[in-house]
C-alpha cells in the first residue's frame, strides 16, 4: 500500500467548538434558503438538488471551522456533520411548519408585525419538538406536494421521500468534509495547514502508477522535473506540491490532464497519487 498522508487526529476543545458553532450558525441560515426555494419551486427534483446543495453548504461551513481550528480528526468532523445534518434537517421543518400554519401562507409581503408572528411560532416550534412531530405527522396524511401526473403525494411514499431528503443532506455534508481541509496535509513542525504551490509541474502523462512509485521509493524525484515541452499539449500530468517552510516533508497529488481545447471547462483530470509523502525532496 503506497505512502499517504494520515490526519495526526488534533480536536482541542476549542477546535471542535469553533467548527460546531459554525456548523449550527449555517444550521440556522441555509435551511431557510432551501425552504423558500422549495416553496418557490416545489419540484421533485429540483427539491433534490436544492437539498443535496443544503448538505454542501454545511459541509463546507464545517470545513471553515476546522480550518481556523486547526481540527485534524476525521472522526470528530464526521460526527460534527452528522450532528449539523440532523439539526439542520430540523431547523428546515420548523421552517416548513412555520411557513405552512401561517395565517398569511407563503408571502414575502410581510410586514413587521408579521415577521414578529411568525419569529414566535419558530421559537415555538423549535422550543416543542413534541408538536413539531405531531404537526408532520398530520402533513404527512394530507401531503404537502405533487408529482406531476400522479396526485398528491401522502403516506409511506411521502415518508421514504423525507427520508431520502434527509440521507441526501446528511451525504453531501459528511462527502464534503471528509474531502475538504481535514484531509488536507498539515505541517506539524510549524503548526499550520500546508500551502499548495501556485505552479505545477507538468510530466508525461502516467500509464503506470507503479513504475513512479517505485522511483518515488528510489528517492528519484527527476520523474516530477517539469517538462516545458509539454506546456503546450493537451495531455499530460501534474504534480501538484502542499509544502511548508521549513518543514523536510512534502506531499504530492499527480493528476492525469487532458485539455484538447486549452480552456479550463473542458479540462478533464484523473487522479493518480494523492498526498504521496516526500523526504527532503529537491522538487
Amino acid at each position: 500500500m503506497e505512502p499517504k498522508y494520515t490526519p495526526q487526529g488534533y480536536a482541542s476543545p476549542p477546535a471542535i467548538l469553533t467548527s460546531l458553532a459554525i456548523g449550527i450558525l449555517a444550521s440556522f441560515i441555509l435551511p431557510l434558503f432551501y425552504i423558500i426555494l422549495g416553496r418557490l419551486i416545489p419540484n421533485i427534483w429540483f427539491i433534490a438538488i436544492i437539498a443535496l446543495l443544503l448538505g454542501i453548504g454545511l459541509g463546507f461551513s464545517i470545513d471553515i471551522g476546522v480550518r481556523i481550528g486547526k481540527l485534524r480528526n476525521k472522526k470528530i468532523v464526521t460526527i460534527i456533520a452528522i450532528f449539523c445534518a440532523l439539526f439542520a434537517f430540523y431547523i428546515q421543518w420548523v421552517f416548513f411548519d412555520t411557513l405552512a400554519y401561517s395565517n398569511k401562507g407563503f408571502t414575502f409581503n410581510l410586514d413587521s408585525a408579521d415577521l414578529k408572528v411568525l419569529a414566535s411560532d419558530f421559537f415555538f416550534l423549535f422550543t416543542h419538538p413534541n408538536i413539531l412531530i405531531q404537526e408532520i405527522i398530520n402533513l404527512n396524511k394530507i401531503g404537502t406536494f405533487r408529482i406531476e401526473s400522479t396526485g398528491t403525494i401522502s403516506g409511506v411514499l411521502l415518508w421514504i421521500i423525507w427520508a431520502g431528503e434527509f440521507v441526501v443532506i446528511l451525504g453531501g455534508a459528511i462527502f464534503t468534509v471528509l474531502n475538504g481541509q481535514a484531509s488536507m496535509p498539515y505541517s506539524e513542525i510549524n503548526d499550520q495547514w500546508m500551502k499548495r504551490r501556485k505552479i505545477h509541474n507538468r510530466i508525461p502523462v502516467v500509464v503506470n502508477k507503479e513504475e513512479i512509485l517505485n522511483e518515488l521509493a528510489k528517492r528519484d524525484f527527476t520523474v516530477l522535473n517539469d517538462h516545458p515541452s509539454l506546456h503546450n499539449e493537451t495531455n499530460y500530468a501534474e504534480v501538484i506540491v502542499f509544502e511548508s517552510t521549513g518543514d523536510p516533508t512534502k506531499y504530492i497529488n499527480i493528476i492525469n490532464v487532458t485539455n484538447l481545447t486549452g480552456k479550463p471547462k473542458d479540462k478533464k483530470v484523473k487522479s493518480v497519487v494523492k498526498y504521496y509523502p516526500l523526504q527532503n525532496a529537491n522538487i
